[in-house]
């Protein structure tokens, strides 16, 4: 193995190594748990995503059972994967082992990066990707060979069984080749074969959509459109949070690296700038309708926290190479803070302000419930309900081990309503109430009679994290309208 590579694998090994320690000592978030589901009910695509996420899972899932480690470990290995991919593109741009050593560093420095790494998102998925794409436009650019374009045809197939808003980096790969005067490339018979590639790939969401009129299409189009009405409070939140969520010192690197790459001559430089300045554009125009998610934009930051970490490094200012410094400094005490918090929990917290309430206790939370439906006398069928989605995620992969049914009684349209076929009419449903989702049943549920079961607090450090109650329902007959 080439010396030049020794220390960023090095590198790259300890961030893993970290991540593979931590994964088993906290449980399931909210969107952790749904796309472990897509594992369990595998599809073709499903309301909230196209397939991907689940697909990567089912392997996992079905050969090796689930657990935090293993539910994580797919996103482990991506993350050392796209880490990797990261000191690739530096050492193009740059020519420097240094210097693309550093930018690994920084980019594993970042806290919303770190999640992504631990934690299998679409976007997880993505960050991988868009490097193999930059590679290949970059090569199709300067070779224009045959292999190239079947890669990239099956490259963008990927993107679309990944994420939806994969589509985005299609333009920004067509202006590239405009500006390029690439009009042999664009208009070629080997471009078309890229496209049926990348068509026949995403087949699968478009036929599963089809059989489900439309409905995954939809729900994302109100998802990030929300309802068109321009709000300066959600545009300034949106910032707010990548600002926080990528570490405030590496969100200031990252634009500082977009903006000095602007008018680079170099096609790595410029693929990054086209691909990250159209994701980041998009959503900050979205965030006036909606509150755009921090991780929405991770595209931006995976490439630009890099490139501004070079720039900074190669300054002739001082001050420039200490603010890096410090940057890198602050942002890698707070990572390796929070990776132990995770482990140890050693921070006290006032009752319910915990920052583990959806990361905590609902393998207890389950357990019990199980328990109460056993001992129950009732000869009626048995289930357990939750009235949020985010309720519904953790709660269905947490009773996996019971093989209890659990049914997401609410009125909005969602994946639940795909995997649930039928409304649980006649059954005995044991609703689980937290601080956090609280329903009202005798108010808002038909049921014979309202049995309150008992109630249970979620302890730690001598705080309540949540408190849940265990309410029955006897004879569900439908939600009060």
């Amino acid at each position: 193995m080439p010396r030049d590579k020794n220390h960023v694998l090095i590198l790259i090994g300890c961030f893993t190594l970290i991540r593979l320690i931590v994964a088993p000592f906290f449980g399931l978030g909210v969107d952790e748990a749904h796309y472990v589901l897509y594992a369990k009910y595998l599809d073709l695509s499903y309301v909230d995503h196209p397939p991907l996420t689940g697909w990567v899972h089912a392997p996992f899932f079905y050969f090796f059972g689930t657990n935090e480690f293993l539910v994580r470990l797919p996103a482990i290995l991506i993350f050392a994967a796209t880490s990797y991919c990261a000191y690739v593109f530096m050492m193009r741009i740059t020519g420097s082992v240094n210097a693309s050593v550093v930018s690994v560093l920084a980019l594993n420095c970042s806290f919303m990066l770190n999640a992504l790494g631990i934690m299998l998102l679409p976007d997880s998925l993505l960050l991988l990707l868009v490097f193999i794409l930059i590679f290949i436009c970059e090569r199709i650019a300067r070779e224009n060979k045959m292999r190239d374009y079947l890669f990239l045809g099956v490259i963008l197939g990927f993107m679309g069984l990944a994420k939806y808003t994969s589509i985005l980096l299609v333009p920004p790969l067509i202006i590239f080749l405009l500006m390029k005067k690439k009009y042999d490339v664009i208009f070629s018979f080997r471009m078309l074969a890229a496209v049926l590639i990348a068509f026949i790939i995403i087949i699968p969401v478009l036929y599963w959509n089809y059989t489900h009129e439309f409905i995954s299409f939809r729900y994302q189009s109100g998802h990030v459109l929300g309802t068109l009405t321009a709000s300066i409070s959600n545009f300034l939140g949106s910032i707010a949070a990548q600002f926080g969520a990528y570490s405030p010192f590496l969100f200031i690197i990252a634009f500082y690296g977009f903006f000095k790459s602007i008018r680079s001559g170099n096609d790595y430089l410029r693929l990054a700038v086209f691909f990250a300045g159209t994701i980041m554009l998009f959503f900050l125009l979205t965030s006036l309708s909606e509150r755009t998610l921090p991780h929405w934009p991770g595209i931006f930051y995976l490439l630009f926290i890099p490139v501004g970490t070079y720039y900074l490094l190669e300054s002739v200012q001082r001050w420039k190479r200490n603010f890096l410094y410090f940057s890198l400094g602050f942002s890698l005490i707070l990572t390796l803070f929070a990776y132990t918090e995770l482990v140890c929990k050693f921070l006290p917290f006032p009752d319910y302000k915990s920052p583990f309430r959806d990361i905590y206790g609902f393998k207890v939370i389950t357990g019990k419930a199980d328990e109460i439906v056993k001992g129950d006398s009732s000869g009626a069928p048995k289930a357990l309900a939750v009235s949020n989605w985010t309720m519904g995620s953790r709660v269905m992969y947490y009773s996996l081990p019971y093989g209890r049914e659990v049914f997401v009684v609410d009125d909005r349209r969602d994946q639940f309503d795909v995997w649930q076929k039928n409304e649980p009419f006649g059954y005995d449903l044991l609703f689980l109430n937290t601080h956090f989702h609280e329903l009202n049943i005798a108010k808002h549920v038909r049921c014979d009679r309202v049995d309150d079961v008992r109630k249970m607090d979620l302890i730690l450090n001598g705080s309540k994290v949540d408190t849940v109650e265990y309410v029955w329902c006897r004879n569900y007959q439908g939600v009060k309208r």
